[in-house]
């Protein structure tokens, strides 16, 4: 029975060492995790340089001329007609399939459909010598 008393305090020992964490500190210990990977520092990207003019426009410049002054576009394409802070006008010269001249008018832009081909010319009538033409193929 002596032998039997001895394993049973033997056994109460390793069990209340295990419940104590046998660390003989006074916080839990918590099982371990796997560490997470660093996170990835993604640098802030370039700053977006400004869109350049659409390839089918004419701008209306504050020096009274039209730029580009000549353009060629394929037929059923939309031309944008841009005025920036000077009003100007687009009177198309008398030609068949000419579209729609433009009111004077400043800081908008107007669309304007060429679709018949040929040589459109047109002028700005408020600024003498402006003048500028698109080419539809």
């Amino acid at each position: 029975m002596k032998a039997h008393h001895q394993l049973g305090s033997l056994v109460l020992v390793v069990v209340l060492s295990a419940a104590c964490g046998g660390g003989g500190g006074n916080s839990p210990t918590s099982p371990a995790t796997p560490s997470s990977p660093a996170p990835t520092v993604t640098p802030p990207a370039a700053p977006t340089p400004p869109a350049a003019p659409a390839t089918n426009e004419v701008i209306a410049t504050s020096a009274n001329t039209f730029s580009p002054a000549s353009l060629t576009v394929a037929k059923g394409t939309t031309v944008t007609f841009t005025f920036k802070e000077v009003t100007h006008d687009v009177a198309f010269d008398a030609t068949t399939g000419a579209p729609a001249n433009i009111a004077a008018s400043s800081s908008t832009a107007v669309q304007r459909l060429f679709a018949t081909a040929g040589a459109f010319g047109y002028q700005c009538t408020l600024h003498p010598g402006m003048r500028g033409s698109v080419t539809v193929n």
